[in-house]
């Protein structure tokens, strides 16, 4: 479980912290902001933790801090996953070093510092605390649907594709068997229930079973019942579980608001029982249902972080961090709404009074 970011000139950051919930964090902003390359970053470090872990019981390595390993496998991360040619894209200004300090916890207990350096060098500087337990493999969900593009897994074993590698690892997880045992079986009925069916898979390709036991090609399906589809996917083969920690990109894309509310009701129960999700997002409707599911009087507690991304041109993002969306400043999403609704307010009032003038 991701804990805490604190980036040093980082591609738009020039010093942002990012203190996660266990549950639900929502990143907002316009873009440019950089609510992406904190998704990005988030699943490169955790993706290498669970690499790292991996290379300790392959090669029966004591718990211990490797510091030669943790460089080596961060820095492949972050290229494979910003699909940058060279780790120097990522530092703001040349003029100085990226700084990047990480805190883990919930079992993997791990803090330390590292730095990217020009022209692509990374360097760890600073270690507080490492222990690893179990790693669980990261969750990343683009905002682009991924189940039309199974052929990639098959064109990636042949071909170098200019794809970031969270695409390959998502259909990878989406590939497992169902589990016998799942975990949060009434959030995956209300999946099966928006969408109709079951998503299955055979042989690279994604189809949507009815129960009559009728299925659908995946690109005939509509583009939001598939982002439904991925995740109840991930949920039945046991991919996504309270020790993975979940990204998503844009959830709301492609979605109409009854939708909409049905999917921030199903990620508002899974943060409740111990999921950490971290999205980012436009939407206005989005950040209004998950207020309204916070204030459930009859629910358990729902734990929940905003974190408002804003910059001006030429500036570098700043970050304000809050418990309530209410007190984000300068919530783009809530200023365009507004500034519709006094713009369609107007329109109805001279509709109306055109009509009173042409009746009477």
């Amino acid at each position: 479980m991701l804990k805490r970011l604190h980036l040093k000139n980082f591609t738009v950051f020039a010093d942002a912290n990012f203190e996660f919930s266990p549950g639900l964090n929502v990143l907002v902003g316009t873009n440019g902001t950089g609510k992406s390359h904190v998704l990005k970053l988030g699943y490169a470090l955790v993706r290498a933790m669970m690499e790292i872990e991996q290379h300790r019981i392959k090669e029966s390595v004591e718990q211990r801090f490797i510091p030669i390993t943790i460089v080596n496998y961060i820095a492949n991360n972050l290229v494979s996953t910003f699909l940058s040619a060279a780790r120097g894209q990522l530092v703001r200004d040349d003029t100085a070093n990226a700084t990047i300090s990480v805190e883990f916890n919930s079992g993997d207990e791990v803090s330390f510092e590292f730095q990217i350096k020009r022209p692509d060098e990374t360097a760890l500087i600073k270690n507080t605390h490492f222990q690893l337990k179990e790693v669980a493999f990261p969750v990343l969900i683009p905002a682009k649907e991924i189940l039309t593009l199974g052929w990639m897994l098959a064109a990636a074993d042949q071909l170098v594709l200019p794809i970031e590698q969270s695409y390959l690892d998502l259909l990878k997880q989406l590939r497992g068997l169902p589990r016998r045992h799942i975990k949060s079986p009434e959030e995956i009925q209300a999946l099966t229930t928006a969408i109709s069916g079951e998503v299955i898979e055979e042989n690279g390709k994604y189809y949507l079973q009815y129960k009559s036991g009728q299925r659908l090609e995946m690109n005939m399906v509509a583009e939001g019942l598939r982002k439904f589809g991925t995740l109840q996917k991930l949920l039945i083969n046991g991919s996504l579980t309270p020790q993975t920690t979940f990204f998503w990109d844009e959830p709301e894309a492609n979605l109409n608001p009854a939708l909409l509310r049905q999917l921030a009701a199903i990620l508002a129960e899974l943060a409740r029982q111990g999921f950490q999700i971290i999205l980012a997002t436009h939407s206005m409707s989005l950040l209004k249902e998950f207020h309204i599911l916070s204030r459930q009087k009859d629910a358990q507690p729902l734990p929940i972080k905003y974190f408002g991304l804003n910059t001006q041109p030429g500036e570098a993002t700043t970050v304000v961090a809050t418990d309530d969306f209410k007190y984000l400043p300068d919530v783009v999403a809530l200023d365009v709404e507004l500034e519709q609704a006094d713009a369609l307010e107007d329109i109805f009032a001279k509709e109306a009074t055109q009509f009173h003038a042409d009746n009477h």
